[in-house]
């Protein structure tokens, strides 16, 4: 396998079995909620309101083929305690090729993505609060970057889930009740494309729904900083050989959390004791669990919007785009259940939006800083250029504070950024799909290697992420 070698430590702890299970969804939820906002809330709405039910298959197909993704990078995470990023830094080639190939592009996305969700929560604060809509998304954006840098943002997460319930039931409720029949609904299970597609529109769709190139990274820290599988060993060596009596310890401490995230050599696990490999096992199962959860309540809060969209939306020719975003959406709850389905969307919408913007914030401090440690550590950097606080609020401050706040007072169009940035979302994923197949497929322990059905599947991810990213350069960008 060739990662690190450990002898004479417990490398995997128990997994957890029962109801204990429901303790460890954490990750699947976090992970879940850091998009929910976007290619859930915003553009399947947008979708169905241009093009109806014509493309539910496409969105029932890219769910399961990012939930099997998903489960991949996982089950690298879990059997090597590292990060998917640590994993591509080991690609064969010329050094760091793989992270310069994830990191560049994120760059951009990043930045793009910020500055749409705090202009889609300013859309959604002006409806309650008069006021300036450039104004109150600097504010919102400043208040949010604020919470990120000081860690306090835990508080936003746990309510921000509970929104997300409340209002994904709300949503099955209402879709339920204007519901025009399974007949009418199934016709958008036939593999086809309406005649005025744009692929302007559906490719930021695929792009963010569940999860992008970016979130989909991110799934395996968070896997990792929660103690899934091998990863228990990060915790008992976050400090030199201090051992902690629960490595749930450093959801509390962000700087043995940093020291964690920035230290994720893979571990070789081929060698531990059938017990541990045993419960290895266990572990990827318990994170399959997990990812399971995610998707389906995903598939099932988008099939809800994909039928609000399109019975109540297209109708009326309603789109959700610049400042109106939030009152157009208001109208899913607000053409059902009046004023107060309304107001029920809009506040939902906005801690929606907020949760969106506070996961991604972290999680791109995180990956981008770690990159950005590998790369200089090939450049025989080092000092404070070689830690992870350094870059967490460099690219905080700068790179998601400072310069989306110029986006937002250049041009106040927050759909127009999650354009951009689900593009380029949708055309990293075949870079994420291949590099988690030859990974798992060249480095894992026989045990713990995919299947050969798994392998097809996977290698199935990149390529319709591919089909769909050519015909858009093909058609939309080369014009033909």
């Amino acid at each position: 396998m060739g990662g690190a070698k450990i002898k004479n430590n417990k490398i995997v702890s128990e997994a957890p079995k029962g109801f204990d299970r429901l303790k460890w969804v954490g990750p699947a939820i976090i992970w879940m909620i850091s998009a929910i906002a976007t290619g859930e809330l915003i553009f399947t709405p947008r979708i169905a309101s241009l093009y109806g039910y014509t493309v539910l298959w496409i969105m029932i197909l890219a769910i399961f083929l990012k939930a099997l993704l998903a489960r991949e990078i996982g089950r690298y995470a879990v059997v090597t305690g590292s990060s998917l990023l640590e994993g591509i830094k080991k690609l064969p080639g010329p050094g760091n090729w793989g992270v310069w190939l994830i990191l560049l592009p994120q760059f951009f996305v990043a930045f793009s993505t910020i500055a749409g969700m705090a202009g889609s929560a300013s859309s959604a604060i002006i409806l309650a609060i008069p006021g300036d809509f450039v104004l109150w998304a600097i504010i919102f954006l400043a208040i949010s970057v604020a919470l990120v840098y000081f860690g306090k943002y835990r508080g936003v997460e746990l309510i921000s889930i509970v929104m997300a319930l409340i209002i994904t039931i709300a949503l099955v409720i209402a879709a339920i009740l204007i519901s025009p029949g399974i007949e009418v609904v199934a016709t958008g299970l036939i593999p086809a494309l309406p005649p005025d597609i744009n692929y302007s529109e559906l490719l930021p769709w695929i792009g963010f729904m569940m999860s992008g190139a970016a979130g989909l990274i991110w799934y395996s820290f968070w896997l990792v900083t929660r103690g899934y599988g091998a990863a228990y060993y990060r915790f008992q060596k976050a400090e030199g050989d201090v051992k902690r009596e629960s490595w749930m310890e450093l959801s509390d401490g962000e700087e043995a959390e940093f020291k964690v995230i920035e230290e994720t050599e893979p571990l070789d696990t081929s060698d531990i004791s059938a017990e541990e490999k045993k419960q290895l096992k266990s572990w990827i199962n318990m994170m399959t669990f997990s990812t399971t959860v995610a998707a389906s309540i995903v598939l099932i809060l988008l099939i809800a919007l994909m039928v609000l969209g399109a019975q109540l939306l297209r109708p009326a020719g309603l789109v959700p785009q610049g400042p109106e975003v939030t009152a157009v959406l208001s109208e899913l709850l607000g053409g059902i259940w009046g004023f107060y389905g309304a107001a029920l969307m809009i506040v939902a919408a906005f801690f929606a939006f907020w949760s969106t913007i506070v996961a991604n914030l972290d999680g791109w401090t995180r990956m981008l800083g770690q990159g950005s440690i590998m790369i200089l550590k090939q450049f025989k950097s080092s000092g404070r250029y070689l830690s992870m606080r350094f870059y967490r609020y460099l690219y905080l401050i700068g790179l998601m504070g400072i310069f989306p706040a110029i986006l937002i007072i250049l041009r106040p169009e927050p759909v127009e950024f999650l354009i951009i940035a689900g593009i380029i979302e949708a055309i990293h994923i075949p870079v994420v799909a291949l590099s988690v197949l030859y990974l798992n497929w060249k480095t894992l322990p026989l045990e713990f290697k995919p299947s050969k059905l798994v392998i097809v599947l996977t290698a199935a991810v990149g390529l319709f992420f591919m089909i769909f990213a050519a015909i858009y350069i093909y058609i939309e960008l080369l014009g033909f």
